[in-house]
């Protein structure tokens, strides 16, 4: 279950990852979602739920336009959606299903389902890709740093903060949804919670989730499939979704700090990504004022060419301010044999080990940012040697016979719980 079908994020790529990997096992796959032009064709789309807004463009909840219709379908998916709850009880009753498996749904989806599955003796197992459990803004950031008010459950500093999109009235009837959700004790009825980092798992625990429904299951790359280059290609990297808890801000300063960025043998920055906000022409229009020409913006692309892009590169940039959970970047890179110099913050530095698979600065300092790239510049040889404990490192920890062994150990966990085996 996910509120998208197509890949807009880092969410969606361990979606489609996840649903080969399983298939490959000889599993049968249920996706749940809403209706969109985007959607990867299933033969269970008739039951998926209806749009919230007519406008394929509209990804983000920022990016709805607020007009009555679709205010009334948002405050339904918010609160309560019985369509939801109605497609859910047409699945369990027509396919034996053993596990539920659910990523984002939220707003988009409504925890409604979780009384028909609960109803249904469906083991409920959610994975955790941002922080909306215990931040409605989902990022723990205001104001472009750490915010941590809400995490003990009083989320009602979200309405004095408009953290949701800037909005009082969004932030208002969110902070409501919560207390009906907390009154009906939905949460309450999921199983078990799967965090892709020890960091997430940490900071679930810390605002009071109980330590027995936390799982450390750490995403996955297919190293196996991916050719490394470990020579350092002519660019610097950073590729993602562009917005600003990804730090593009402080890359884009710390780049102009380089020695000689402008000059003709200084080396490139590319940025590969997409914005589904106004991130994007921001950002060229920030580029174009500079007249720095070394920094190149490529729209987003198909995953070949994406590690194509990665393979010729020197070295890739995670300058994240937010709590990162576990980039799929970060992996990615590895996987092509190139390190990461990342942001010393989240669950990044289980990752980038400095000095061995990459470089750490403070998040937010550009100073610090610009130092570590030009060493990384001024040191090829450095830089292969860390792409190589980089790509050793997932094909250790992070590859798909570990991530199917242990969620399979959690799937299998809750099955004679609900007398159930599985398939």
């Amino acid at each position: 279950m996910n509120y998208r079908f197509f890949v807009s994020g880092g969410p969606e790529r361990y979606l489609f990852n996840f649903v080969k990997l399983l298939e490959e096992k000889g599993h049968q796959i249920i996706p749940f979602s809403v209706k969109h032009p985007k959607n990867q064709s299933t033969e269970y789309s008739e039951f998926f739920l209806s749009p919230i807004t007519s406008d394929e463009n509209s990804v983000l909840l920022s990016q709805l336009r607020k007009n009555p219709r679709t205010l009334v379908r948002l405050f339904g998916r918010v609160f309560y959606s019985l369509e939801a709850k109605k497609n859910v009880k047409a699945i369990v009753d027509r396919a034996d299903v053993n596990i539920a498996y659910c990523l984002n749904f939220l707003r988009w989806i409504s925890p409604s389902f979780i009384t028909e599955l609960y109803r249904a003796r469906v083991p409920i197992i959610v994975r955790i890709s941002d922080f909306s459990y215990i931040c409605p803004e989902a990022h723990l950031l205001r104001d472009g740093r750490v915010c941590e008010l809400c995490t003990k459950g009083r989320f009602s500093h979200s309405v004095r903060y408009k953290c949701v999109c800037n909005s009082f009235l969004l932030s208002f009837i969110n902070f409501l949804s919560i207390l009906l959700h907390k009154q009906l004790k939905l949460l309450d009825k999921i199983d078990a919670f799967v965090c892709p980092s020890q960091f997430t798992l940490e900071r679930m625990a810390k605002a009071g989730f109980e330590k027995q429904k936390l799982f450390h299951v750490p995403t996955f790359v297919d190293s196996e499939r991916i050719i490394p280059k470990f020579e350092p290609g002519n660019y610097i990297l950073y590729f993602g979704r562009i917005s600003h808890e990804k730090g593009i801000g402080v890359l884009l300063d710390a780049y102009e700090k380089l020695k000689g960025n402008k000059s003709k043998d200084s080396m490139p920055l590319y940025i590969v990504g997409k914005s589904y906000g106004k991130e994007t022409e921001q950002l060229k229009k920030r580029i174009h004022l500079s007249g720095n020409k070394k920094v190149k913006v490529l729209d987003e692309v198909e995953k070949d060419q994406l590690f194509q892009i990665v393979g010729n590169s020197a070295f890739t940039i995670v300058p994240s301010i937010w709590y990162e959970n576990m980039p799929n970047a970060i992996l990615e890179s590895f996987a092509n044999g190139k390190p990461v110099v990342g942001s010393r913050i989240g669950s990044i530095p289980e990752l980038v080990k400095h000095g061995e698979t990459g470089l750490l600065f403070e998040p937010g300092d550009s100073d610090a940012l610009a130092e570590k790239m030009q060493w990384m510049i001024d040191h090829p040889e450095d830089c292969s040697r860390m792409g190589q404990n980089a790509r050793a490192l997932v094909e250790k920890k992070y590859n798909p016979e570990l991530h199917y062994k242990g969620l399979m150990e959690i799937f299998e966990s809750f099955h004679p719980k609900h007398d159930k085996c599985i398939s």
